[in-house]
């Protein structure tokens, strides 16, 4: 499991702080920012939606691992559920997770055990959140390694009245910011996955080459389709790393994301009633443990 939401993790983060950047450092004067920040804010303010996610991360065009599911989330009532299916070379699977009165529930999909992290409530957070002011530091740090990126937005009408914002950096396109830290993630994540794959060799994990030479970034491409009423209804990106092995051989790796949302302002998420159930009550600290010695997937498969 801890591959399974490393890959989840990384897609949706890395998406996450580019479209961050563009949004919030982009000219004044670029269109593109303009209506992406207004068609993010606008959306935000649904209050709940459904997101079907598709994520498929390949090594020189054969699949590594692949991730579909729905995710629906309901801010104002402080509940969300996922229900998803994965892939790898070593199978397929599937899992659920709910959110609901302060506490995480995961299931594995042929498993009858539930398992239950107490959590922080999501009012608490967003209060917290919203007292806490970015400073004049930040603010300028931010400018300086994302203010570069938008500049290359486009924006294309649509025929319902809708718009299309995209941008593609290629390699020679990247800021410098980018080129430094792609790599050196990825280091770290492909060292963890080599680890947790000889751990269980015979578990679902993914196992990522290790790449010592000419590691960089070379290609991401972004996109977000945002409707009439100003609301982004689709957000795709594509991210492209290349590198060379100890033994000489040549990778490149793709990794794609496709966020669809619907049912803004009108989604109900899944409940689970653990009554009757098989529970097991697990702690934020016991999970964080078994993700990094990526003991999760083998306790489930035994």
């Amino acid at each position: 499991m801890r591959k399974k939401w490393l890959a989840v993790g990384l897609a949706v983060g890395l998406t996450g702080v580019l479209a961050w950047g563009i949004g919030g450092s982009a000219n004044a004067d670029s269109t593109g920012f303009v209506l992406y920040k207004s068609a993010l804010s606008q959306t935000k303010e649904a209050g709940s939606m459904t997101a079907h996610a598709q994520l498929e991360l390949t090594d020189n065009g054969s699949k590594l691992f692949a991730v579909d599911g729905v995710a629906k989330v309901n801010h104002e009532q402080q509940l969300a559920s996922v229900d998803g299916t994965f892939s790898n070379a070593n199978g397929e699977g599937s899992f659920q997770v709910f959110r609901q009165q302060d506490q995480v529930v995961f299931k594995k999909g042929d498993s009858d055990v539930y398992r239950v992290m107490e959590t922080m409530g999501w009012g608490r957070k967003a209060q917290r959140d919203a007292d806490e002011e970015p400073s004049a530091v930040m603010s300028h740090m931010h400018n300086m390694l994302f203010g570069e990126i938008g500049k290359g937005m486009t924006v294309e009408n649509l025929p319902n009245g809708g718009k299309q914002v995209s941008l593609q950096l290629s390699e020679e396109q990247l800021p410098m910011f980018a080129k430094f830290i792609g790599p050196m993630v990825y280091s770290k994540i492909a060292e963890h996955s080599q680890e947790a794959a000889a751990a269980h060799e015979h578990g679902p994990a993914v196992k990522l080459p290790l790449l010592q030479e000419d590691v960089q970034l070379a290609q991401v491409v972004l996109n977000a389709t945002i409707n009439e009423k100003n609301q982004i209804e689709q957000q795709t990106a594509k991210v492209e790393l290349v590198g060379t092995d100890a033994a000489g051989i040549e990778h490149t790796l793709r990794l794609s994301v496709d966020i669809r949302l619907s049912d803004l302002a009108a989604t109900a998420p899944e409940q689970i009633d653990l009554t009757g159930k098989q529970v097991e009550k697990i702690t934020r600290e016991e999970l964080r443990n078994e993700w990094r010695k990526g003991g999760w997937w083998h306790h489930e498969a035994e």
